[in-house]
């Protein structure tokens, strides 16, 4: 059974949740995930809510990192096709209908959603519609259905910040997310190469986390450091991204992802466990990451 938590701060894109009733041997559990298009006909709901109950069973913390909607069927959308339209979605309120249906499908889960970012897809919509589609959901989600969740950025901080019982602050893991590292699809790297480069001017986190390309991977990178006290160690830095949940491609005949040739991608998201320990006379707070991709 996970540890409690609460959100403790959400400001200038840096969120902290505050890990409480903390003990050796506490563990806390973060389903992260992007690119789950959920309005989109490709869909794979399925799999998503797979997921989600699992991560309910669990007690785990949702954090969404872009693009949990799809949003390419407006009127004034050039993506647009008629074929891609689910067909409760086709309505004069499209946007309305969307953000209202997406509320609805999450509700069961709206206790553990923590974060909901910004993805291109719903920056495109604000851009070129004049409506933001994450605001408008986490606003529904907390006014209608009790949720904690915050709004985030394209990219942004995550604090987790462990309290024991008895009030006193123990340490802090962190989380660094962007929906997208540049890069593109990167057929041949599958975006990795994104690694070394952000390695290098991301320096404060345990975990560097990326969606966008609809690729999957788990990269853990070893750093020397040196502590305030003089003492030479080594830590890891977890490099994920999250492929997400659409299919555009095993099961589709035409369409961007086809015509492209891009190939299929998997489907999922990544569990972040953090684990409270003992050591000797200090306190340690350890991450490990599993990818839940198949």
């Amino acid at each position: 059974m996970a540890a409690n938590w609460k959100v403790a701060d959400s400001k200038a894109g840096v969120l902290t949740l505050r890990l409480t009733d903390g003990k050796a041997g506490s563990v806390w559990r973060f389903l992260l995930v992007s690119d789950a298009h959920l309005d989109s006909i490709r869909c794979n709901r399925e799999q998503f809510f797979a997921d989600m109950e699992r991560a309910k069973a669990l007690g785990a913390v949702v954090l969404f990192n872009g693009d949990i909607f799809d949003a390419m069927q407006g009127r004034a959308d050039p993506r647009r096709s008629m074929d891609d339209l689910r067909e409760e979605y086709r309505r004069d309120d499209y946007y309305d209908f969307v953000v209202e249906d997406v509320a609805q499908l999450l509700a069961p889960y709206a206790g553990q959603i923590a974060l909901v970012g910004q993805g291109n897809h719903e920056s495109k919509v604000r851009q070129y519609q004049g409506t933001d589609l994450v605001q408008r959901l986490v606003y529904a989600l907390r006014k209608e259905h009790n949720s904690p969740a915050q709004p985030g950025g394209y990219k942004g901080w995550v604090r987790l910040q462990v309290e024991r019982a008895d009030g006193r602050m123990v340490d802090t893991a962190v989380i660094r997310y962007a929906h997208s590292a540049g890069g593109g699809n990167a057929p041949v790297t599958r975006g990795t190469i994104q690694t070394n480069r952000q390695a290098v001017y991301i320096v404060d986190a345990d975990v560097v986390w990326n969606g966008h390309n609809h690729q999957g991977y788990l990269l853990p990178i070893a750093r020397e450091r040196l502590s305030t006290r003089g003492v030479v160690y080594r830590d890891v830095v977890w490099f994920v991204r999250t492929p997400g949940y659409k299919d555009e491609f095993v099961k589709a005949t035409t369409g961007w992802a086809v015509e492209r040739g891009g190939g299929p991608t998997p489907l999922g998201s990544a569990l972040l466990t953090v684990r409270l320990e003992r050591e000797r006379s200090r306190w340690v707070l350890r991450t490990d990451v599993e990818m839940w991709v198949r």
